[in-house]
C-alpha cells in the first residue's frame, strides 16, 4: 500500500507529498526507494534522487535493476558524470551490465546525456545484445553531439542486424540528415516512415518538415506541413526556419500571421529564429516580426 502510495504521488507530480508518505513509513524497503528514487528522477530532481540513492546504501539496502536504471536517469538529467561512473562502477561488481539490458541502456543513456558519446559506445559494444533502445540512445548522441554521419551509419548497421528502427530512432536521424544536409538519406526516411504508417506521430512529421527546410527544399518542407493531421508551434517554427534561413522573410512573415490565425501561440524559439538572422540590424521585415509578436 505504501509503495503503491509514494507511487501515485509521483505519477501526479507530487514528490514532496511521496517524500512525506515514504518518511512516514514504520519500515522501507528497495522497493519504497526505489519509487521514491522513480519520481524525484521523473520530476527533473535529480539531487534529490542521488541524496536517496546515497542514503539508501546508508540504511543497508543494495540497489536493484529498477534502482540503477532511475538513478542513471537522474544522473544523465543533472550531467552528474562522476556520480555516473561511480555507480557504472557498481554496476560492474555486480555483473549486472552483462545480464540486464536496461540498465545497460541507461548507462549509454546517462554517457550520451553527459557528452561522453565514445564511453556510450563502449557501453554499447559491451552489451551482449542490442536493442531499438541501446540503437536509438546511440543514435541520438551522435546526432546530438555533431557527428551525423555517424548517427546514420548506425541507422543502417541496425537495421542490416534485424533491429527495427522506432519513431524516436527517426527523428533523430532526421535531425542528423538536417545538421548535414544529406535530403537523399532523408527522402529514404521519409518513404520508411510513410510505409510504417508512422507520419501521423506529430514528433516525425515536425522532424521532417524541419529536415527538408533545412536542407534547402522548402517547396517539399511545405507538402509535408500540409498533410500534417496537427500543427504546434514546432510544426510552425520548423518551417519558418527553411524561410529565415533562405531569406524568404515575407513567407517566414506569412507563416507567423496564419499560425496566430491557427491559435498556435509563438514561443521564444520563433522569436530567436527570425532575429538570428538579422543580428545588429533592425530591418522592416524584424519590425514588422516584433509588432506581430507584440515586442
Amino acid at each position: 500500500m505504501a509503495f503503491a502510495l509514494i507511487d501515485m504521488y509521483a505519477k501526479c507530480h507530487m514528490p514532496i507529498m511521496a517524500q512525506e508518505v515514504f518518511d512516514m513509513l514504520p519500515a522501507r524497503d528497495i522497493v519504497s526507494w526505489t519509487a521514491l528514487i522513480a519520481g524525484f528522477a521523473k520530476h527533473d530532481l535529480g539531487m534529490e534522487a542521488l541524496r536517496c540513492f546515497d542514503c539508501l546504501q546508508d540504511n543497508g539496502f543494495h540497489p536493484n535493476a529498477v534502482t540503477y536504471v532511475c538513478t542513471l536517469n537522474a544522473c544523465g538529467n543533472i550531467k552528474a558524470l562522476q556520480k555516473g561512473i561511480e555507480i557504472h562502477a557498481k554496476i560492474e561488481k555486480d555483473g549486472m551490465l552483462g545480464t540486464n539490458l536496461a540498465v545497460g541502456n541507461a548507462l549509454i543513456d546517462m554517457y550520451v546525456k553527459c557528452g561522453l558519446i565514445s564511453k556510450a559506445h563502449e557501453v554499447f559494444n559491451r552489451l551482449p545484445n542490442q536493442d531499438v533502445v541501446s540503437w536509438t540512445a546511440l543514435i541520438a548522441g551522435y546526432a546530438k553531439h555533431g557527428n551525423a554521419m555517424l548517427a546514420l551509419k548506425c541507422l543502417d548497421e541496425m537495421q542490416l542486424k534485424g533491429v527495427a528502427p522506432n519513431a524516436v530512432t527517426y527523428v533523430c536521424c532526421l535531425i542528423a540528415c538536417g545538421r548535414i544536409g544529406d535530403v537523399e538519406k532523408g527522402k529514404e526516411i521519409h518513404e520508411e516512415i510513410v510505409s510504417k504508417g508512422l507520419l501521423e506521430t506529430l514528433a516525425l512529421g515536425n522532424a521532417l518538415v524541419d529536415m527538408y527546410a533545412n536542407c534547402g527544399f522548402l517547396k517539399r518542407a511545405l507538402e509535408v506541413f500540409d498533410i500534417l493531421s496537427k500543427r504546434d508551434v514546432i510544426s510552425w517554427n520548423a518551417l519558418m526556419s527553411g524561410y529565415v534561413k533562405y531569406e524568404y522573410g515575407i513567407k517566414a512573415l506569412n507563416c507567423l500571421a496564419q499560425m496566430q490565425i491557427e491559435g498556435v501561440n509563438p514561443d521564444f524559439s520563433t522569436l530567436v529564429l527570425w532575429l538570428e538572422k538579422r543580428r545588429g540590424t533592425v530591418s522592416g521585415d524584424a519590425l514588422a516580426f516584433g509588432v506581430l509578436f507584440n515586442f
